[in-house]
């Protein structure tokens, strides 16, 4: 029986980032199985992609900043940045605007999970600020947060 060939790399490539975006390394490892015997081949298609604006590592690391900033702190999500390779300047510019949020996005994921009573046995203050700093979250504000130190600024007493 003759060998039924697949899609080829560029439909494949084309079908991963019509779901959502990819940073080049992402999707180069994804590829690559299927461009093995030619890798320099997948290389060229990449160039290309960035090229005509289909792949850019600068939208992923804005898409995965707005998937995971709800739920993640800037710790984890600016070491997930690395991973992938994205450039130091964009990583710069995105931990900025993280920053800038990161009490008010670690104040509401910790009030949705335990409320907003401070908890007062160190038992359970210790099991806050570990849920916190898995969540990638900085110290000083965990500390803030489960201490009762913290109010984010749009918590209005007029």
């Amino acid at each position: 029986m003759p060998e039924v060939a697949g899609p080829s790399l560029m439909a494949r490539a084309l079908r991963f980032l019509s779901r959502r975006e990819h940073s080049r390394q992402e999707l180069r490892k994804k590829l690559l199985p299927h461009a093995a015997d030619n890798p320099t081949q997948l290389d060229e298609l990449l160039d290309r992609l960035e090229k005509e604006s289909w792949l850019s590592n600068e939208r992923y690391a804005e898409s995965l900043v707005r998937r995971k900033s709800e739920r993640y702190g800037t710790l984890r999500i600016i070491d997930e940045l690395k991973q992938q390779s994205i450039p130091i300047e964009t990583i710069d510019r995105l931990k900025e605007t993280l920053k800038e949020t990161e009490g008010e996005r670690a104040w509401a994921l910790w009030s949705r999970k335990y409320g907003e009573a401070i908890a007062t046995d160190p038992k359970d203050r210790a099991k806050q600020v570990r849920y916190l700093v898995s969540k990638g979250f900085s110290l000083d504000l965990i500390i803030k947060i489960t201490s009762g130190r913290y109010q984010p600024p749009s918590i209005n007493f007029d």
